[in-house]
């Protein structure tokens, strides 16, 4: 019987088609192949396109590795990767919103080694929901059914493409990165397709670390670290070494202390003094709020004395403080922010022809997405985890690459490296590597050389594999 509903279940989403779309050739090398494919499901009333936007080269000899490119949010296109780190050009992530970004050739390009495929769900990019009732709304963008729309749309791409047999890698970002193992899962059970592996950038694995009642250390000790990597860029002292020593206390004496509770007096002193040293934070602030620290406080108070408040995703990037008399002042963030219109501009210079504009605008990020995005999952938190534990218990040759900047109080690393050592040994095909930075960390130009590189050597021991 769970084989016959299984199949039923698989059937609804089988009827898949793929309409390209009609680019002109691009006026360098590695022109963009654009295509739509419309995923449709009766049960659940979904007509929906997912985008693509590949970037593909003739193989010398073989078939090229293909990786597939996703963004976060839920609600962020794939530009972010692809204009900042992994695409054949890119333009700067720093300056100021309306600073023109010319597109340039990217150096450190990942087409070197693999071929790239760009993927947008729907409400991002070009993809759009063609059947807008509440129902198929519901379904598109949530957890399971994105998952299952996500996997069943890269399945067939890789038939379409007669890529199947192809070394395949997914690439995600954030909520991309929360995506990555679960499409893994998806593609397997549903399409019997297996991933090589999974490089997962400034990923949210567990969302059950991120959101927990204020009783619980375990967000305020995975964020100090990067609190004081935050400090030491401002300051012009980065040193990574220095962070060993702060991981070390967040997950030893603040956790003793912290739960203690604030009766404790001598713990709630050692607590404080520790905390504002670490943060940068005044005693005065810290005390305040009891030692709990979050990425909200911080970037409203760590620079709050120069009139500037600080970006949740580059902890080292400060913008001007809009209004500095009240306590939680509403700002877009200095860093992501500034850049949604440099990459709406450069992503409709690589879509459009001359002077004529693409039939769809494409949309950078989009907030009406996470604003509806439906999260229930039974009784717990959204994580990916388990997806992950799964894979890499099954598949004896997957590897994973997990990716942070220091600096990022979205996704902390340190979150991350705990809990990535939950997990069995794995043959060591589990890595992580950090790098200066924040979120998009590969917005620095040391950074995203290092990235470059450290993919490239991920990419090369897969196909080492016999």
């Amino acid at each position: 019987m769970r084989g016959v509903l299984a199949a039923a279940k698989l059937a609804l989403w089988a009827a898949l088609s793929l309409a390209a779309l009609s680019l002109p050739a691009f006026a360098q090398t590695d022109a963009p192949l654009a295509e739509r494919i419309a995923v449709r499901d009766d049960a659940h009333r979904i007509d929906a396109d997912v985008g693509i936007l590949a970037f593909l080269r003739k193989p010398e000899t073989g078939v090229r590795p293909v990786a597939f490119v996703i963004g976060g949010g839920p609600g962020t296109s794939s530009a972010y990767l692809n204009l900042g780190a992994l695409g054949p050009r890119r333009i700067a992530f720093d300056g100021a919103a309306s600073t023109p970004r010319p597109l340039v050739s990217n150096d450190e390009s990942w087409l070197d080694f693999t071929d790239l495929v760009f993927v947008d769900p729907p409400g991002t990019g070009q993809a759009r929901i063609r059947r807008h009732d509440t129902k198929a709304k519901e379904r598109v963008w949530s957890v399971e059914g994105d998952i299952d729309l996500l996997s069943d749309a890269i399945a067939a791409w890789l038939r379409k493409h007669d890529r199947t047999d192809a070394l395949k890698v997914v690439v995600g970002q954030s909520y991309g990165g929360f995506r990555a193992p679960r499409i893994a899962e998806a593609l397997h059970r549903r399409h019997g397709i297996a991933l090589n592996g999974l490089i997962l950038v400034s990923p949210i694995l567990d969302y059950g670390w991120r959101y927990h009642a204020r009783s619980s250390p375990v967000s305020f000790m995975t964020l100090l670290p990067s609190f004081a990597a935050s400090r030491m860029e401002r300051d012009g002292a980065f040193d990574s070494r220095k962070l060993i020593g702060v991981e070390d206390y967040a997950s030893t004496a603040f956790v003793d202390d912290f739960l203690k509770g604030p009766r404790d007096l001598e713990a709630q002193r050692r607590l404080i003094d520790r905390v504002s040293a670490i943060t940068g934070l005044s005693r005065t602030t810290v005390e305040t709020a009891q030692g709990r620290v979050d990425e909200n406080l911080f970037a409203r108070e760590a620079a709050r004395h120069n009139g500037k408040v600080i970006s949740s995703y580059d902890g080292s990037v400060s913008g001007d403080d809009p209004d500095p008399s009240v306590p939680r002042p509403d700002f877009a963030d200095p860093f992501l922010a500034a850049l949604k219109a440099p990459l709406t501009a450069a992503m409709a210079t690589i879509l459009r022809s001359g002077d004529k504009p693409a039939a769809i605008p494409y949309v950078v990020s989009n907030d009406t997405v996470f604003q509806n995005w439906r999260w229930s999952e039974g009784h717990g938190m959204p994580e990916a985890v388990t997806a992950l534990r799964k894979m890499l218990a099954l598949d004896s040759a997957m590897r994973v690459l997990v990716t942070h900047g220091y600096s990022d109080l979205q996704t902390p690393y340190f979150e991350s490296a705990l809990i990535l050592a939950q997990l069995p040994d794995f043959g060591g095909r589990v890595e992580q590597r950090n790098y200066r930075g924040g979120h998009m960390f590969y917005s620095r130009e040391e950074s995203r050389i290092q990235f470059a590189r450290d993919a490239q050597t991920f990419f090369g021991a897969l196909t080492s594999q016999p």
